[in-house]
């Protein structure tokens, strides 16, 4: 072998360099130089390419200014799809955003929803919102921070001023609120006889195969079975956690901290923000939270400077060292005036804001009231209107300048304190009886897979992906090693999760772009590795028999039934019917036409008999009806005719609203669909 080895030094060394290469190149510039890296088309709009590279640099721009969320990447999608079929109109309805218009939406009262959304969503919000633009100006990678921002506000504004024109074109007039009026008010009263469709077992009818196959022609068109795009995916789930050998090392490791710990010069905060890597912010437990847990409730047994632990709580193990022992108010109430800096930082500023919070507290003890001086003065909005008044709060509720003030202060004292939002003038109001606390310095360490199990438990999930070439084989090598298993259908394209994986959308996106009996390679999914199976696809339009043959089954079995019931419900009274089909003459009363759901007989609604109700003379009978939830015979016993109205401006005023909150997104799902979007992301 070795001789062997030698005469084929040059293909080794040749193997050895490209495996080098594979380690130096990026990933993205080798897949990019066979297409398949960020020069590929991740989509199509109105005729219009959108290459990885745009989308990927614009979602990392997005991130880069602080953004995330699961649907991160649906909005930025959204948004460039919908700028591509959009920018036009906008040109030609003149839509713009000025500086001048930037600039008050930024620090002025203009008004955005999506400023409102993204930044200024509370008065703190926007204050800390407000100060950051600000500060970006000060420095050259500011400034480029600033314009990125300032593009993506003015985008979204753009779009908002669209959306409000589409908006306002939306009308109702008079005729609609009378008719919306009449139909929620004109009331119908009838009897009927009822069979349940629930209640007729299947075997009362004969529905051969080709009776379905007749049903299945007749009705394919119709619009209830209008196939979709959609992909049916298997996958089985392989669990990534730690093993009881990971668990093991966490706390070996914590133990051997203990000791260095012991040992160490450092200070308690210095030794414990270098073992947590972030910055020491101690841990205060109160003796309430913790007297049911058998390791945590030793911390108020112990002295000063005493170690407890490592011992494990939920999925970490901890190691704390007591600081110290106090009591404290549980909570606390207090009123406060805000006043607003424009730039924390600015001591000068700060200090004027400090002047006027002393001329407020001089105007309190000359006997001015509190909650006339906070709704003439105060920036807080969310409590201005009520003098000021913050009820009872416990710690970590409030910015830490503001809680400490309140909590280690006497109901009744009243000062002034710096936060980052400004200068607060504050006045205890109540304390809850004080309770035992005890501050520690805690060392955490979650207990997570090491590399070495994540690794094995990758080399499973590959294996079993290697072994699963057909649907059988992956089911049964799935059950053998004791995976679970499941199958999501008609999977869409948009879907973000699916049943049993709430995080699927890399799974999705593997799916639409994989082959009918693909298998994938593990995929890292809600702590489990998973490989799926690509069971089917399906396309747009008429649907093919086998994926709907049970729809069409229990359609026609529904069919039969009605129609087995109507020959038995054709004739005699009403109450000769009901005792015909097993049932009693029952009464629904106050029925409109709006709201044509008949209580007890069944959830759907019921719109040609509560019609047909309207429509025959009281005192008639109807003849058999194939309504939604059975088959009826009905006999209208009296009507009630609307109030006599001549203004529906309230029924115009809720038609406009529900008509006004659905047209944008109608519309724009509308324009992506006659562009005829493609969304070929992975």
């Amino acid at each position: 072998m070795i001789q062997q080895i030698r005469n084929r030094q040059g293909l080794l060394i040749v193997m050895i360099g490209i495996g080098m290469l594979g380690f130096l190149v990026p990933y993205d510039a080798v897949m990019a130089l066979v297409g398949q890296g960020n020069n590929r088309d991740v989509g199509e709009v109105d005729g219009i390419t959108i290459t990885a590279l745009e989308y990927q640099s614009e979602l990392q721009e997005r991130r880069r200014l602080g953004f995330s969320g699961d649907q991160l990447g649906d909005e930025v999608w959204n948004d460039l799809t919908s700028n591509i079929v959009l920018r036009d109109d906008f040109d030609a309805l003149g839509l713009q955003v000025c500086d001048e218009e930037f600039q008050e939406l930024l620090f002025g009262s203009g008004y955005s929803p999506y400023m409102n959304r993204a930044f200024y969503s509370n008065a703190e919000n926007k204050a800390f919102w407000q100060q950051n633009f600000s500060a970006m100006l000060a420095t050259p990678q500011g400034k480029s921070d600033f314009m990125s921002y300032k593009r993506l506000i003015i985008s979204k504004r753009l779009r908002e001023k669209f959306d409000n024109l589409v908006s306002s074109g939306i009308y109702t007039n008079a005729l609609e609120g009378k008719y919306d009026f009449v139909t929620s008010n004109r009331k119908v009263n009838f009897n009927y006889a009822f069979k349940s469709y629930n209640d007729i077992d299947d075997n009362e009818v004969s529905v051969s195969d080709s009776d379905v196959k007749s049903y299945f022609n007749a009705h394919k068109s119709d619009d209830q079975y209008e196939q979709k795009t959609g992909r049916t995916i298997s996958f089985a789930r392989i669990p990534l956690s730690a093993s009881a050998e990971d668990a093991e090392a966490i706390e070996t490791n914590l133990t051997e901290l203990k000791a260095l710990w012991q040992a160490s010069a450092l200070s308690d905060s210095d030794f414990v923000a270098s073992a947590n890597e972030k910055a020491f912010t101690s841990t205060v437990l109160k003796a309430a939270d913790v007297e049911t847990d058998l390791n945590e409730s030793t911390l108020f047994e112990s002295e000063k400077g005493d170690y407890v632990g490592p011992y494990l709580k939920k999925q970490s193990y901890k190691l704390a060292r007591v600081m110290d022992f106090f009591s404290e108010p549980d909570s606390a109430s207090c009123r406060h005036i805000l006043l607003t800096a424009t730039n924390p930082q600015d001591a000068a500023e700060m200090d004027q804001l400090m002047n006027r919070a002393d001329s407020l507290k001089r105007a309190l003890r000359r006997g001015a009231s509190f909650d006339d001086l906070a709704e003439r003065f105060s920036d807080d909005p969310g409590s201005k209107t009520n003098g000021g008044f913050y009820d009872f709060f416990t710690r970590g509720r409030m910015v830490k300048p503001f809680e400490d003030f309140c909590f280690e202060n006497k109901p009744g004292t009243v000062d002034a304190v710096r936060t980052q939002f400004g200068v607060h003038l504050i006045e205890v109001m109540e304390h809850t009886n004080p309770v035992s606390r005890v501050r520690v310095a805690m060392i955490e360490r979650a207990i997570e897979p090491s590399p070495e199990t994540a690794r094995d438990s990758y080399s499973a999930a590959s294996e079993f992906a290697i072994q699963a070439n057909s649907r059988e084989a992956f089911m049964s090598s799935a059950s053998e090693a004791g995976y679970a298993t499941n199958t999501a259908d008609k999977v869409l394209r948009k879907a973000t999760s699916i049943s049993g994986l709430r995080n699927a959308s890399e799974l999705i996106s593997w799916a639409y772009n994989a082959s009918e009996g693909e298998v994938s390679n593990p995929i890292l999914i809600d702590k489990n590795y998973v490989v799926a199976y690509l069971d089917g696809i399906t396309s747009p339009g008429e649907p093919v028999f086998e994926a709907v043959e049970q729809e069409m089954r229990t359609a026609a079995i529904k069919e039969a039934k009605g129609e087995k019931y109507v020959s038995m419900m054709d004739q005699g009274s009403l109450d000769e019917i009901a005792a015909a089909i097993g049932s009693s003459v029952k009464a629904a009363s106050n029925i409109a036409m709006k709201f044509p759901t008949v209580s007890a007989a069944g959830a759907k609604p019921e719109p040609e008999v509560v019609g047909r109700a309207f429509a025959i003379a009281t005192g008639e009978m109807s003849t058999p009806i194939i309504g939604e939830n059975g088959i009826w015979v009905i006999a209208p016993s009296s009507s009630t005719e609307p109030a006599e109205k001549s203004d529906f401006l309230s029924e115009q005023t809720s038609l406009l609203a529900r008509a006004r909150g659905a047209v944008t997104q109608r519309i724009s799902n509308a324009m992506l669909d006659a562009a005829e979007l493609t969304d070929n992301r992975n």
